[in-house]
């Protein structure tokens, strides 16, 4: 998928993606991040939004799927300095509270 990119390193699958997430993207993304992370031992999932334009409910509702996924395999997921269009829709709905929002490298740093 153009525009994603992961990297499984230390215990920790990155993913990285830039654009727009919208219902077109997040079935692709979906099954990418689902098949990077059962082969492999990790105990951070760290998303990195910050160049992400735009996105819709079914964005958010990919983000909230995913992030329970991850915590009820005991692990823990991130979002990586979501871009100010994330931020401000997350907020909008009332969903920002629910994410660990990592918002700096040294915070990610940090982790290791």
């Amino acid at each position: 998928m153009e525009g994603l990119l992961i990297e499984k390193k230390d215990g920790v699958v990155a993913v990285v993606y830039g654009g727009e997430i919208t219902l077109d993207v997040t079935s692709v993304m979906k099954g990418e991040i689902n098949a990077a992370t059962e082969s492999v031992d990790y105990k951070n999932l760290i998303m990195d939004l910050s160049s992400v334009s735009f996105i819709d409910s079914s964005g958010i509702g990919f983000l909230v799927s995913l992030n329970s996924r991850i915590r009820n395999a005991g692990k823990t997921f991130y979002l990586f300095k979501p871009s100010p269009q994330v931020v401000k829709t997350l907020d909008l709905v009332q969903m920002i509270k629910y994410f660990k929002i990592i918002n700096s490298d040294e915070e990610l740093a940090a982790l290791s």
